[in-house]
């Protein structure tokens, strides 16, 4: 069989491909400050030159993984809130998402290494808060949806619950808990039994 050579934009993307999952999973297991453009680079196989080839910065490069891990959550939302499901529907969908929650350790430490990034570097901050924000505002749409279903009024506007039920499950996840999912329905359950009739 002969392989199909790649033009110059699909080799271009292959590289920044493996760039950004090395430079996440480096992120993930040594924290980003420990990974130097050098490492990051090496351990993709590619040169220095073939780094800023792709990214300006180290910088750089962690303003478009951000952009990058932000917009798939983001695009998955807005795309569930635009499906026409009904509110028992996501009711069922926000559950299960829960329950895949414990799958999702990898993200909440590659969330919590930007946060810690954002809180430290105030040009990074912007960019991050912009993306968390608009995050929130489609996850919270999403929780709203679930306590109007049930006759309630949220306790919160939409982005600071997001906000809350994101905090709870990272940190759950980050003290070690195997399967944080009966924590967090448990909280969800108690706020929607008490929050005010619609």
């Amino acid at each position: 069989m002969i392989k199909k050579r790649l033009g110059r934009e699909e080799s271009q993307q292959v590289t920044r491909d493996k760039l950004f999952d090395t430079a996440t999973e480096l992120m993930i297991s040594k924290g980003f400050h420990a990974a130097s453009v050098n490492v990051i680079a090496e351990e993709a196989g590619f040169s220095k030159g073939a780094f800023f080839s792709n990214f300006a910065s180290k910088s750089d490069l962690l303003l478009q993984l951000t952009q990058r891990f932000k917009r798939v959550e983001i695009d998955r939302l807005s795309t569930t809130l635009a499906s026409g499901y009904s509110a028992e529907q996501l009711s069922h969908g926000l559950n299960a998402y829960i329950d895949t929650l414990k799958n999702n350790t990898r993200c909440a430490i590659l969330d919590a290494e930007l946060q810690l990034i954002a809180l430290r570097d105030q040009e990074f901050s912007q960019h991050y808060y912009d993306l968390h924000e608009e995050n929130s505002e489609a996850l919270g749409k999403l929780i709203t949806i679930i306590f109007n279903h049930a006759g309630k009024k949220p306790p919160l506007d939409d982005a600071a619950l997001a906000k809350t039920f994101t905090a709870l499950a990272e940190g759950l996840i980050l003290q070690g808990h195997k399967d944080p999912a009966i924590e967090i329905k448990l909280v969800l359950n108690s706020l929607i039994q008490t929050a005010e009739p619609l």
